[in-house]
């Protein structure tokens, strides 16, 4: 599940996160590839921030969970970016 702010109302407090990861001025498929790396060396229950430049990756990252079991929990834009929080499940 995403949650996004919609306009007119006022964004949810992003949560907390462990790992960051800035896939930002990669094309594809590097950042869903460095998810995937970076995935692979977090602990169950962690969450990583991944910050990225076109807004259609959260797709990605959403079918990337489903065929992991891992969780989008959050997602929003943030200034010129958008931001995603993923939990290891």
């Amino acid at each position: 599940m995403s949650t996004q702010a919609t306009a007119g109302t006022p964004p949810e407090q992003a949560p907390s996160f462990d790992r960051t990861l800035d896939v930002r001025r990669l094309n594809c498929p590097l950042p869903i590839l460095k998810t995937k790396a970076e995935f692979a060396r977090m602990q169950v229950g962690e969450v990583l921030k991944v910050a990225y430049q076109q807004a259609q990756y959260v797709r990605e990252l959403e079918i990337f969970c489903k065929q992991t079991g891992n969780r989008v929990i959050h997602t929003q834009p943030e200034g010129d970016y958008h931001a995603s929080w993923i939990t290891k499940v």
